[in-house]
């Protein structure tokens, strides 16, 4: 029996049907990943192009564009537990000559910008409250990295109540098993994980 047959069998893999008001989301598209000089460097050059095509989709649908960045004070507090557990984190501090934007993801004229301290782009920011107020109700999710802040991102939007929808093409990790994992997990008890074409077509309408 395979692991999706099994999945099937117990009972997980239900499937989310996209409503029709979808944003975009990209979470921190930040340069230490991008940057072979920055040790948190993760060789996810073709998500990031995948990335900045979901965007520029997204911007011809006229969909919403909220972009996420971790943000942290000099001395950590503001991240509490999580700065402690990942001293990796150091490097999306405003000091760190790796903290900008990824080229062609920083936010642009009409996207959203949201400053987050921990993994979920919804933990203690506007995020919940500013996509029901444009009565947005399916979350398509694009970023980095995929074990961290997309899954944590995807699991918070379904406990919110709007339909996560992770683009496999323009999300990323620095190992592949860890990716494959999540991605297995997001799509058997979360959200669902498409393609490009598919998230292009749920943006379009034509889902």
């Amino acid at each position: 029996m395979s692991d999706n047959e099994d999945y099937d069998r117990a009972g997980f893999r239900g499937s989310l049907t996209p409503g029709a008001s979808p944003a975009l989301i990209i979470v921190d598209p930040c340069e230490a990943y991008t940057n072979p000089e920055c040790p948190l460097y993760a060789g996810v050059e073709a998500e990031v192009e995948s990335m900045r095509q979901v965007r520029a989709a997204a911007v011809a649908a006229g969909i919403p564009v909220i972009i996420t960045r971790v943000k942290h004070e000099e001395h950590g507090r503001d991240g509490g537990i999580f700065v402690r557990k990942v001293p990796a984190l150091k490097w999306f501090r405003e000091d760190s000559p790796f903290s900008g934007y990824i080229d062609g993801l920083a936010p642009g004229d009409g996207d959203i910008e949201i400053v987050k301290q921990y993994p979920s782009a919804f933990a203690g920011t506007s995020l919940m409250a500013t996509l029901a107020s444009l009565r947005i109700d399916t979350l398509i999710i694009t970023g980095l990295s995929t074990s961290g802040c997309i899954r944590a991102t995807a699991t918070d939007s379904m406990q919110s109540g709007f339909i996560p929808i992770v683009v496999r093409d323009a999300v990323g990790d620095r190992l592949p098993e860890p990716h494959e994992a999540n991605l297995f997990d997001i799509q058997a008890k979360i959200g669902e994980v498409v393609s490009f074409d598919e998230a292009v077509a749920i943006m379009n309408g034509t889902a």
